[in-house]
């Protein structure tokens, strides 16, 4: 009778040497959803899709890819008893457990999701819940950690150029403002202060729900404040930089042109040392 050889009895396959001793960057998983419960002011639960990677020396052919997922699941499931009141420590929660579980050096993750806001239509003060896509991410680096929010609003800008060739016309547009910042953990910024550092950077706001009176409104503050997609990126980057703090910053103004097939496109990022 043959002996068969269990799996518990060989090393297993990803501690072996790779045939190509070559560190890897950034090896996990992607595109993991699952929901989430905080405890913050945008909401309670949240259906998120979450990226994990870390580093892999030369000396592994793999990593235990279960084990990332091991560790989402096992800090979800706790935050589902006791919630986290953000995204951020969320995700160092997950780092920590991870480095418990697997050999790492630098590791990072970030989750993504749509949070609701409720808003108020600026005459008739109808509510509005307004989505704004984020995606918060934590970044272990040799042991010091570091958090990027990333907040997208959609608004609207009006042409200056053609308000004054047009002596009092205009072309209109939606546009969208994709700010990022990256920042030490313990740095308090929240996220709804993102989302409102954008939507005050177009000439007007948009909104889900618009009544008669609310769309004049909308239109007459659009004609009192005419932005090119450069003005949209710059305003944006002055309110960001009112919040004082030490990291880097990233801000990309699209505004998706009514008169042309294409967009326009502005982009500042800077270091605040």
């Amino acid at each position: 009778m043959t002996e068969v050889q269990t799996f518990q009895d060989s090393q297993p396959t990803q501690d072996r040497l790779p045939k190509v001793k070559e560190i890897i960057d950034r090896v996990g998983v992607s595109g993991l959803r699952t929901g989430l419960k905080l405890t913050n002011s945008a909401g309670s639960f949240f259906t998120a899709e979450i990226d994990l990677f870390i580093d892999l020396d030369t000396e592994r052919k793999g990593i235990h890819m279960s084990r990332l997922v091991e560790s989402i699941n096992e800090v979800v499931s706790k935050g589902s008893r006791q919630p986290k009141d953000s995204f951020e420590m969320l995700g160092l929660d997950i780092l920590t457990e991870l480095k418990n579980r697997h050999k790492y050096s630098n590791g990072e993750i970030s989750i993504k999701t749509t949070l609701l806001l409720r808003r108020h239509t600026p005459v008739t003060n109808k509510p509005t819940d307004e989505p704004y896509d984020v995606v918060v991410g934590v970044v272990s680096r040799n042991g010091t950690f570091f958090k990027n929010l990333r907040v997208k609003a959609v608004g609207n800008t009006l042409c200056p150029h053609s308000l004054e060739t047009t002596k009092g016309k205009a072309h209109v547009q939606r546009a969208e403002v994709d700010l990022w910042v990256e920042v030490p953990i313990d740095v308090e910024i929240r996220l709804e202060e993102l989302i409102e550092i954008c939507e005050k950077s177009f000439s007007s706001p948009t909104y889900t729900v618009l009544k008669t009176n609310d769309e004049a409104a909308v239109v007459e503050e659009m004609f009192r404040n005419p932005k090119f997609v450069e003005d949209v990126a710059r305003d944006c980057f002055r309110l960001a930089k009112n919040l004082n703090f030490k990291g880097k910053v990233r801000i990309r103004a699209t505004s998706f042109e009514s008169i042309h097939k294409h967009n326009a496109v502005s982009e500042i990022e800077r270091a605040f040392l």
